[in-house]
């Protein structure tokens, strides 16, 4: 029967069905919005721990003789939570202003962070956890990188003017040690419901990581990186949109440096173990390419040892049109 009162009574009013409908068109908009953020270049290299490690320290190889050493006071960020959360750190210290200074993140609610990062207000605990790991923490990195050049590239090293007229092995090793943050504040309000608030966050991002993200990081489709579930598959698909940004044409990658880079045998492990992980590895590079990368071109070597990846598209470029950056809602 029908409610011939509404009508007169309420004639502004949608319909049921009109409603529904700009609810889906609504969920429709939101799916399709492309986001964008960075992630410092180093960390496609050597990343954070798949897992809580509850330790203060992480060591992770990586490739081009890259070694990460990660310290905290307490515990060092990890999983996919802290990866998300860094990808928000690099693209506030790239987007500011201010060069070569401290950069300052505020928030007045968790949940104002929590939008940003495009994350359930159920998410909360995770991403203050992290956030603890990332306060006072830091990262260390030694590189060690050989190759053949003629002497003449160095012949500034050279006394006497007696340059070898042959190529000579120059070894190149880089170090340095960056803090995440030179400060992070917030409140937590008990007024004895058993739901305690948080808010007023205040991170301080310290002015060497506010630089180095400023010279060495790269754009990546936030929207994608934050749907891949799995924190290697973050790493591969992060890796991918790196090595494309400067890949000419293709390059063969052994089957042990994938391992050694995104799922490291740990000593004492079974000696098929190599194999199970480069299994995963594959596993996660078919994932990527079907569900959100379908133009990355590399192939499977048959006989296992490895991949050639060859040049590919770019998914997104700094300035690409098609994205709005992760900070341009808030």
């Amino acid at each position: 029967m029908k409610n011939r009162n509404s009508a007169e009574n309420c004639p502004e009013t949608p319909k049921i069905d009109d409603q529904i409908s700009e609810m889906f068109a609504l969920e429709e908009k939101r799916q399709q919005k492309k986001l964008m953020a960075y992630i410092p270049s180093f960390f496609t290299t050597a990343s954070l721990p798949f897992r809580n490690v509850n330790s203060p320290v992480f060591i992770r190889r990586g490739s081009n003789g890259i070694t990460l050493k990660l310290t905290a006071p307490e515990n060092v960020p990890f999983g996919k939570y802290g990866r998300l959360l860094l990808s928000l750190l690099t693209t506030h210290a790239v987007l500011s202003r201010e060069k070569d200074c401290a950069v300052v993140i505020e928030y007045k609610r968790l949940l104002d962070l929590l939008n940003e990062l495009e994350l359930p207000k159920s998410r909360g605990h995770a991403i203050r956890q992290q956030l603890d790991c990332f306060r006072n923490a830091s990262f260390a990195f030694e590189q060690k990188v050989s190759r053949m050049q003629p002497a003449s590239d160095v012949a500034d090293m050279y006394e006497g003017g007696e340059v070898p007229s042959r190529d000579v092995l120059v070894t190149t090793r880089s170090t340095g040690n960056i803090r995440f943050t030179s400060g992070v504040q917030y409140r937590e309000v008990d007024d004895g419901t058993g739901s305690n608030k948080f808010g007023a966050f205040k991170i301080v991002l310290s002015p060497e990581f506010s630089s180095f993200c400023q010279t060495h990081a790269v754009p990546i489709d936030y929207s994608v990186y934050k749907a891949i579930e799995s924190s290697a598959g973050k790493d591969i698909y992060a890796w991918l949109v790196y090595r494309n940004n400067g890949l000419s044409g293709s390059v063969f990658i052994p089957r042990s440096r994938l391992v050694e880079q995104f799922l490291p045998v740990v000593s004492g492990s079974h000696p098929k173990q190599e194999g199970v992980n480069y299994s995963r590895i594959l596993d996660e590079l078919k994932k990527i390419k079907d569900r959100y990368y379908p133009e990355v071109r590399y192939t499977v070597m048959p006989d296992g040892s490895g991949i050639t990846l060859s040049k590919s598209p770019t998914p997104v470029l700094r300035n690409d049109t098609r994205y709005a950056l992760i900070t341009s809602d808030i």
